[in-house]
């Protein structure tokens, strides 16, 4: 008999009652084409509401390879992903989401390239149009300065979806900080990777997670994912409190040189003084905010929480 590679298939479920069923019908036709491989399901429940995690207790009694995973509570998705990586065991390891907005057929394309060699198989968003324009020009701005700051460690515009060899996602499951960023772990470990692209559908059905999250709490998890890369912030401080440095003794030398040439005394109006214990101040208060990122970063790790708690699981008995 063959020796088939072996897949895990990782998702996480919040409230997807009605996506789940769809999301599986659809990978069982992937499964059945792709004939060279045998595949498992790792189902999480990342703390839904609804019936969600009784969906998955019914198509685990009748798909055979599917287990599924219930969390305590509601975690990032990327604690979720890393679960699910954690109690893979397959020679491949795919991630996605269960909205369906990572289509199932576009496995196919991820094992071709696995096959010419890549440990990696990237999918990067072409376009997003049931994104609100705001929101695509956040996600724009993000990987940009991301792409500045990180020195090109993160592609722009990849999404979560992705294809991992067994040495790719066992190297990202031995990365346990706090702050949960899949994509830049990822990254980070290197390994033979390649991109292909899509345009994101439509969810199939429910409302967007992510666009239900507010504006400021994605710039906060923006901000957070990139100063867990990047150390560049902190030197940009030094530069612009040198640079300031310079600017208010150069004011102050000119100040002092044009009292002694005769002119008014400087200190007569307070307008140019003003402006520049404004301007100070604004660099302090920004300096401080990204000091204290950095020091936010360093206190979830010293704390060492696990990264997500399992309630039950369920397999096929």
């Amino acid at each position: 008999m063959m020796n088939l590679e072996t897949v895990d298939i990782i998702t996480s479920s919040l409230n997807e009652e009605k996506c789940l069923p769809e999301l599986l019908r659809r990978l069982q036709q992937v499964f059945n084409k792709e004939v060279g491989y045998r595949f498992r399901v790792i189902c999480i429940d990342n703390g839904s509401t609804d019936k969600t995690w009784e969906i998955i207790e019914s198509q685990v009694s009748e798909i055979r390879n599917m287990l599924g995973v219930r969390l305590s509570r509601t975690f990032s998705l990327d604690s979720a992903f890393t679960c699910g990586l954690d109690l893979a065991t397959g020679d491949l390891a795919i991630i996605m989401t269960s909205d369906l907005q990572d289509p199932p057929e576009l496995i196919h394309d991820m094992l071709r390239k696995y096959e010419e060699g890549f440990d990696q198989v990237l999918v990067k968003i072409t376009k997003r149009g049931t994104v609100p324009v705001i929101r695509r020009l956040a996600s724009w701005a993000f990987y940009k300065l991301a792409d500045r700051l990180t020195n090109g460690l993160l592609p722009r515009s990849v999404s979560d979806f992705r294809l991992m060899s067994r040495r790719a996602y066992r190297s990202v499951s031995q990365l346990r900080e706090s702050h949960r960023f899949m994509r830049g772990l990822s990254s980070w470990i290197g390994f033979k990777s390649t991109i292909i692209e899509m345009e994101r559908p439509p969810r199939f059905a429910g409302e967007s997670k992510w666009l239900g999250t507010s504006l400021v709490g994605i710039i906060g998890h923006a901000s957070r994912s990139i100063f867990a890369y990047s150390s560049q912030p902190l030197s940009w401080l030094s530069i612009v409190g040198l640079f300031s440095s310079f600017i208010t003794g150069a004011t102050i030398f000119a100040l002092i040189i044009f009292w002694w040439s005769g002119g008014e005394k400087p200190f007569a109006g307070f307008a140019s003084l003003i402006m520049l214990i404004l301007i100070t101040f604004s660099i302090l208060m920004l300096a401080i905010g990204v000091i204290a990122q950095y020091l936010s970063l360093m206190y979830e790790e010293l704390k060492s929480r696990p990264l997500y708690i399992i309630s039950e699981t369920k397999t096929r008995s």
